[in-house]
């Protein structure tokens, strides 16, 4: 049996959202919620030990006028979201338990659930690394190790190409059925095609 509690979040919200004209975090999933509250909600449904955001205050002061932040999501600030995507999950990193599995989850990304969280849990075992698969193309969110997460916290350099820095480890390509966990959606025709 695998224990959920050994499992932390982050969840990268920092980017300006220039192409899509407003933050990616606002846009609305459904009549109820937002991609903030719906992929949040997947998370704690889950019952990882810590949920983190990485978000740039701009985007956090809009987000908070409009909705309830629940009291067990921890927001991180990143006021330099032009120094990438490593940046920003560094920066969620030095916030979570070294001796925890961590999922990596863009907010361009709210088709993540429940069943997709399981099934990364349960191949856990199989890499340094997941990555949900559909038709041999990477998806999201992706599952790092302990290892993983105890390596970011060492490293020193900030400019780091995360997809070179993972490629240091074994991969796992784990074979999933929903076309929907390769949505990357950063335009408003990108929104489109899905809402």
């Amino acid at each position: 049996m695998f224990d959920r509690s050994k499992f932390s979040a982050i969840i990268l919200s920092s980017g300006k959202s220039s192409r899509m004209k407003t933050h990616k975090a606002e846009l609305m999933f459904n009549k109820e919620k937002n991609f903030f509250r719906k992929i949040t909600d997947e998370y704690l449904n889950f019952g990882c030990k810590e949920i983190i955001i990485v978000m740039n205050p701009e985007n956090y002061d809009s987000l908070k006028s409009k909705i309830n932040i629940p009291k067990e999501i921890k927001i991180i600030f990143n006021e330099f979201p032009e120094k990438g995507r490593f940046y920003s999950l560094k920066k969620g990193i030095y916030e979570i338990s070294e001796d925890v599995f961590c999922f990596i989850q863009n907010i361009d990304n709210p088709f993540v659930d429940v069943k997709l969280l399981d099934f990364l849990l349960k191949n856990s075992h199989k890499a340094d690394y997941l990555i949900p698969s559909y038709e041999n193309k990477g998806g999201h969110p992706i599952l790092i190790s302990k290892k993983i997460v105890e390596a970011i916290k060492k490293t020193n350099k900030t400019d780091v190409n995360m997809k070179d820095f993972f490629n240091r480890f074994k991969k796992y390509y784990a074979k999933y059925k929903d076309k929907k966990i390769l949505a990357n959606i950063n335009t408003i025709s990108d929104y489109h095609l899905y809402f």
